[in-house]
Formats: C-alpha cells, sequence, structure tokens
C-alpha cells in the first residue's frame, strides 16, 4: 500500500500536466493546494482535474479530518437509496461536491436566488427539483442551522413527498415537526372541552357508566401488552426471554380454548411454555401484582367518580378485560374506587361492549336517563351506536400524546426500555384527559419540577443505564463524582446502589474544580504558560492574587511589562504554593481511601476534560472519565468515555451539546465553586453569583429529575437491553417547543457565570 509521500509523487506528476500547476504548487505549498481542492470553490479546470484523477479516492484521503470522513460516508450511504439534491453553498456543501460527489448530487438548492452556482451546479427551483425526479434533500450544514432550513422547506418537502435529511442522518421534519401542530377539526373540537363540559353532561343524566382502563384508570406504560414483558423479567424464567414470554402471552389470550378469562389464558400459555401447575399459577398472580403496581387513578375523571355519587346518581362501571369481576374489583379497591352499583366486564359475561355487553347493562337500568364515559371511540361509543346511551369521549393518554406537538416522540422508541420510559412520561403528561386543553394541543409546562421531570428525567435514567454498565465493564474500585456538576448524580447513584445494584462500587463526592487542578498541577514554566492561555480576563497583579492564590504582600508592582514575563517574575512562589496546595489536596485524597495504583471512575458534565487532564498530572492513581457528555475537542485523555459523544458540527445527533450550559446550571450544587485550599487544608469556596430564586429553581428541577429516576428504576426492572440515544435526545429537543407558564416564565432571566472566565451568560435562550 503506498504511503502519503509516495501518494504525494504521483500527485506532482499529474500535476504538471496542468496549467494551473504554477499558480498553485509553485506558490504554495502541496498541502494548502490539497486542502484548496477539498474545501474551496473550485473553477472548472480544477474540478475536471479531480474528477478526471479522481483525487477524492487516494490523495484526499489523507486530508480529511474524522468528521469530515463521516460526513462523507454518511452522505454516500444516504445517496445510494434515494435520486438526491444536496441543501447548502457553503463549506460542507463544497466539500462533497469536491470529493466525488459531483455527480452523484442531482442537484443544489439554498437560499440563494435560482440559477446561482456553486462548485458549477445551478442551484435549482422548487420546480426544477420536481421536474428532475428528486425524492430525498440532504442538508449539507451546521447543525445548529437544520431548524431554520426545515422550516424554510418543510412543507415543500412534505407536500411533494420528499425525504428531508440531515448529513447527521436524521429525518428533519419528523425531528423538527413538534415546532408547528396541524390540528384537525376533531382535535380542536375535543381540546374545546374540559371536566366543566363532563360535569355538566353528568348533572342531566341519572345513571352514569365508566369505562375503566384509559378512562377511569391506567397502567404506566405505553400499550397495554407491555405489562407482559415486564412480567416475563420478574419471573426469570430458564431459557424464555422477556420478549419471548410477552409474545407467548398475547398469542395465549388470542388463542385460548378455556375460559375466556385471566384463567383459561393461563392454562393455555401453560401449555405453550410446557409449565407446572404452580408456575403456571405463580405467573398469573405475578401479572395480577404487577397490573396492580402499574395502575393509577386517573385524578380528574375520578374526581368527576366521586362527584357523580355525591350528586345521587347511579354509577355503573363496564370493561372490556380478561381480569374477572372479583379480581378487578380488588384492583380498583386498591386505587380507592368503591361505591359503585355494578361492575360489567366482558369476560364474565362472555361478549364484550361491542357484542352485547351495553345491552345487559341497559337491560338493568332500563328507562333511566344513561351516560357512558370512555377512551375507545369504537368500542365506548357502541354505548350509543347500538343501545342509544349518550357517550362521552374523554382520550387515553396515548392518544393525547399523538395529538400533541410531542407526537413525534413515538418514532425514537427503538427499545423496550425507551417504550417504558415513554410510557412513564406519557402517564405523568396526560394523566388528565383535558390535559391539552388550554394549549390547544401545545404542551404547557408551568413548574420547574415539572420541567425537570419531563426534559430530563429520562436522559438522566439512559446516562445511568449506560453509567452503571461502564463501571463493571472497567471494574472501577468506587466511582468518584465531582463538585459541583456531580452533586444530583451522586446522590442518584447512591439511591441507585441501594435500591437497584447492590453489587456497585461504592460513591464519592469528590472535591474539584479546574481553579484548583490548575494551582495544584504547576510544576515548570510550561504549566503557567497553559494555565495563562486559559485566563486572560484579570489584570497581571490580580491574576497573582486570585488565579494563584498568591498572598499581596508577597506580590510585586507591575511596571507594564508583559503578562507573561511579569507572572513569571514569581514563578518560584507560584509553584511554592503549588506544592502546598498539592500536598493538601493529597491528603484530602487519602482520606477518602484513594490508593495509589487503584483505578476510578470519574464523573464530570458536559466538558473537554480539563479537571481530570490536570488531576492525572499529579494523582497516584488511575481515573476513568465517565463523562455525561464530552465536547468535540477534548484533551487527549488516558481514559475516557462519554455517554453524549460530541460528533462535530456536521454530525450531532441531538441538541445536547447547544444545551449544555442550561444543563450544567440544572445539574450543580447548592455550594459555590471551590477555589483552591488554605494552608490548613481547607478548601476555599468562591463568592456566590446566584440568586436565591436561581438556586430555588434548581433544586425544584433537580427534584423533577430524582422523581422520574426513581419512578423509572423503582419499577422497571434492568435488564441486558440498552438504552438508545435518540427518545431521551428527541425529549431534550421538545425543550424549544413547550408553552412555558406560570414560574417557568422567568426561565429567559436566569443567568449563569462561567467563573473561570468572569463571563456571564442566560441560561435559557428563548
Amino acid at each position: 500500500m503506498e504511503t502519503k509521500k509516495e501518494y504525494l509523487n504521483i500527485f506532482h506528476n499529474i500535476a504538471e500536466q496542468w496549467s494551473f500547476k504554477e499558480k498553485w504548487i509553485s506558490k504554495q505549498e502541496t498541502d494548502a493546494f490539497i486542502k484548496h481542492l477539498i474545501h474551496d470553490e473550485l473553477d472548472e479546470e480544477e474540478r475536471c482535474f479531480v474528477q478526471k484523477y479522481r483525487l477524492y479516492d487516494w490523495i484526499f484521503q489523507s486530508y480529511y479530518t474524522d468528521e469530515e470522513r463521516q460526513m462523507l460516508a454518511a452522505f454516500s450511504q444516504m445517496a445510494g437509496k434515494r435520486k438526491t439534491a444536496i441543501y447548502g453553498a457553503g463549506a460542507a456543501a463544497r466539500i462533497l461536491l469536491n470529493c466525488g460527489f459531483y455527480r452523484r448530487a442531482a442537484g443544489v438548492m439554498a437560499a440563494k436566488k435560482p440559477g446561482t452556482v456553486i462548485c458549477g451546479k445551478p442551484i435549482m427551483s422548487e420546480e426544477q427539483i420536481l421536474a428532475a425526479g428528486i425524492s430525498q434533500i440532504i442538508v449539507a450544514a451546521k447543525v445548529t442551522n437544520y431548524a431554520v432550513i426545515t422550516e424554510r422547506i418543510a412543507d415543500f418537502c412534505e407536500k411533494n413527498g420528499i425525504l428531508l435529511r440531515g448529513l447527521n442522518g436524521r429525518n428533519l421534519i419528523q425531528w423538527y415537526g413538534v415546532r408547528t401542530l396541524r390540528i384537525n377539526r376533531e382535535d380542536r373540537t375535543y381540546f374545546e372541552q374540559d371536566i366543566e363540559t363532563l360535569k355538566g353532561e353528568i348533572d342531566r343524566h341519572r345513571v352514569i357508566s365508566f369505562d375503566v382502563f384509559d378512562t377511569l384508570v391506567m397502567r404506566k406504560v405505553l400499550y397495554p401488552g407491555d405489562i407482559f414483558y415486564i412480567v416475563g423479567q420478574r419471573a426469570g424464567l430458564n431459557g424464555i426471554s422477556p420478549a419471548l414470554f410477552a409474545e407467548k402471552r398475547r398469542y395465549a389470550e388470542q388463542n385460548n380454548e378455556y375460559e375466556q378469562n385471566i384463567v383459561g389464558i393461563y392454562h393455555t400459555l401453560q401449555d405453550l411454555l410446557m409449565i407446572t401447575e404452580s408456575e403456571r399459577d405463580r405467573l398469573m398472580r405475578l401479572e395480577i401484582d404487577t397490573e396492580m403496581q402499574f395502575l393509577v387513578q386517573r385524578k380528574e375523571v375520578v374526581k368527576l367518580f366521586w362527584y357523580a355519587l355525591s350528586q345521587g346518581k347511579r354509577v355503573f362501571l363496564i370493561s372490556d378485560m380478561y381480569l374477572p369481576e372479583a379480581i378487578l374489583e380488588k384492583l380498583l379497591h386498591g386505587l380507592g374506587i368503591e361505591g359503585y352499583e355494578k361492575l360489567f366486564v366482558s369476560c364474565d359475561y362472555q361478549c364484550g361492549k361491542t357484542s352485547g355487553l351495553f345491552r345487559i347493562y341497559k337491560e338493568m337500568v332500563s328507562g333511566e336517563q344513561c351516560l357512558h364515559i370512555g377512551d375507545n371511540a369504537a368500542a365506548d361509543g357502541a354505548a350509543f351506536t347500538k343501545e342509544g346511551i349518550d357517550f362521552f369521549l374523554v382520550r387515553s393518554a396515548r392518544n393525547l400524546l399523538e395529538s400533541s406537538n410531542l407526537k413525534e416522540l413515538s418514532g425514537y422508541v427503538y427499545s423496550m426500555k425507551e417504550q417504558n420510559a415513554l410510557g412513564l412520561l406519557t402517564a405523568h403528561l396526560f394523566n388528565s384527559p383535558f390535559a391539552l386543553r388550554q394549549g390547544h394541543g401545545i404542551l404547557q409546562i408551568k413548574t420547574y419540577r415539572e420541567w425537570g421531570y419531563v426534559f430530563l428525567g429520562m436522559y438522566i435514567v439512559a446516562y445511568f443505564d449506560w453509567l452503571t454498565r461502564q463501571i463493571k465493564k472497567n471494574n472501577l474500585e468506587k466511582m468518584l463524582f465531582s463538585t459541583r456538576d456531580g452533586y444530583l448524580f451522586y446522590e442518584l447513584y447512591n439511591w441507585y446502589r441501594e435500591n437497584v445494584d447492590s453489587g456497585l462500587p461504592e460513591a464519592v463526592y469528590f472535591k474539584t474544580s479546574r481553579k484548583l487542578c490548575y494551582v495544584a498541577s504547576l510544576v515548570e514554566e510550561a504549566d503557567i504558560d497553559f494555565y495563562l492561555r486559559y485566563d486572560d480576563v484579570y489584570e497581571p497583579e490580580e491574576l497573582l492574587e486570585k488565579r494563584f492564590l498568591i498572598e499581596r504582600e508577597d506580590i510585586k508592582p507591575y511596571t507594564g511589562i508583559s503578562r507573561r514575563e511579569y507572572i513569571m517574575q514569581h514563578k518560584d512562589i507560584i509553584f511554592h504554593k503549588s506544592a502546598q496546595v498539592r500536598e493538601k489536596y493529597r491528603s484530602y485524597m487519602r482520606g477518602l481511601g484513594l490508593c495509589e495504583d487503584g483505578e476510578y471512575g470519574f464523573f464530570d458534565s458536559y466538558c473537554r476534560g480539563t479537571v481530570q487532564y490536570l488531576l492525572e498530572k499529579f494523582v497516584p492513581f488511575k481515573l476513568c472519565g465517565l463523562y455525561l457528555g464530552k465536547i468535540h475537542n477534548t484533551f487527549r485523555l488516558n481514559k475516557v468515555q462519554s455517554f453524549y459523544e460530541d460528533k462535530g458540527i456536521y454530525l450531532r445527533q441531538d441538541d445536547v451539546r447547544e444545551k449544555r450550559t442550561l444543563m450544567e446550571y440544572c445539574f450543580s450544587a447548592p455550594e459555590t465553586n471551590i477555589i483552591g485550599m488554605d494552608s490548613d487544608g481547607n478548601f476555599l469556596y468562591a463568592r456566590e453569583y446566584r440568586t436565591d430564586r436561581d438556586i430555588k429553581h434548581m433544586l425544584a428541577i433537580q427534584e423533577g429529575v430524582k422523581a422520574f429516576f426513581v419512578a423509572y428504576f423503582g419499577q422497571f426492572p434492568p435488564d441486558e437491553e440498552t438504552f438508545n440515544n435518540s427518545l431521551p435526545n428527541a425529549v431534550i429537543n421538545c425543550m424549544d417547543f413547550v408553552d412555558l407558564r406560570g414560574e417557568c416564565c422567568d426561565m429567559g432571566t436566569i443567568r449563569s457565570i462561567d467563573d473561570m472566565v468572569n463571563k456571564g451568560y442566560a441560561v435559557w435562550k428563548v
């Protein structure tokens, strides 16, 4: 295989035949010329040169960055499936057109006027795109520009069946579809109703009946059959995975030839699984217990249930269900639902709502004015269509999700874990059948606790699912959670270790900061130079006092010389101070039980790894970074992994990097940042810059995160399946599309400060 040097010799030989050789090769370095051919607008001769010798197949390969290589591979894969146009006229579009896709791109679109030329290709109008039979447009631009471009051409693409994708593979209309909500007439009519509307209907009728599941009560899962998967997890059957158990359980229900209830279903399942009677009965009890654990009231509907009873109405419950009346009554009693006159269950009467159950009910209440309340337009609507009973539709939580501006979330579910997480979130958001009334389909968030639960809870659950696997995979002895970003995660880890997996190593809330590690790592002039590159906000004398922790009496007057020269006049004092801090800091670590040659996990949130990089210069043990998010141009560290991997400006899969300052605020601690250590080994803290309000909101957000975390891990058993990042990232993307009300209205006024560079910024861009 040829080396880069051999390729360059070949390149020089063929370049000599072209007239631009003198213009470029003789005046500039060859590397610069090749980079020009990759990145810049080329004239006709240069483009022909690249195409004729297919430079992108050999010489260019040595000059691509990792991101460019991935970008070209992604485009090649997507463009191979459809006739494709590129959207964009910037750097990414030039790379694609110069690097092998000039002929494969069927056209180019851009905000520029149609007819304008980019890299020799005319920019096409919408009419020309359609005439060319293009069925896919790939946006060649920075991820931060995707939203604007999508809004610009989404209607055109949707109307004409054109797939709109980013270089990162995202279906952009799906990803940004939550920005706009097209409400149909049926939705609009439903959103006009509220609890008072239904209360008025109850007042006008003498007899009220309620459907049970998804009306009066609901499960904290996305689909009813998800309960079977959880039963399969908890059952621990040898050779039978949760997915297989769920499949067999569904089959048994559909092909049951015994009693038409759960007993008959489990007799059928016994035959399928070839298990004993005692095992069959154990599994049946386990399913009933699991149903009970995952059932919750739909609170507003239950209020109406109690309202009807208080008004002297005759109240009945009617359900299409395989659980007999005796079992279902116990479940409802456990939720505090009782006092109704009669519960009609389809399996007890061998007929469903659409095949006679409402007729049996109507015969019992003959001559009364009846109202049935239910979530299923077909099954519950049969009360009206078959028996003339008035019907009021209350939508299920899943139906409300599909009617809301979060409806695209279900398209990002790729595993059962994600399905469970979305089910839990849906049950919380849409417990009320009128949850979307005020926003007319747009989700409204009114408290910071709610905001944390909805947008950050699932992301942290997914991170912990990843984190615990990495800890075990790397055989780590302890897990260090850095102050302040690790404050919430330390607490969550301890809960998880106590309640879910006691086999995890001990957690340590590890006091550290960039400032402290900078000071402790200074041993030579190069270290001071490294420090100075990252700190130019203070005047020289101030810098010595506030950053290097030098006493005032030891600071020489500044005489106007260069900043570096002035600081180096104090290098001996700086190194002496650093040695003192370093020894005190090591003593602190020994007190934590951190041993020489040990290997410990190290948590940080969204960072380049500065703290770990500096720690590794002077600590006697090994660190394995397990970050929430790693920024693209990270320091080269000995060992670091990241849940969210920043793939660069063209290939990012989500909005996490753009929202990292917001999430750093959300995950911070009540205490301030550490700036150093004193001579007694006490940590020194910075002045608090946050207001009481800011800290109050931050802690409320964390309470919401904890609530989702405990709800998820407290109910869904851990297993070998992993989270895909897509759904948690899609939920974070939805931050921008909800309507902030109540106390959340002031989110745009919350500010934070990077006290390393003394720069303030808003944590939320409205």
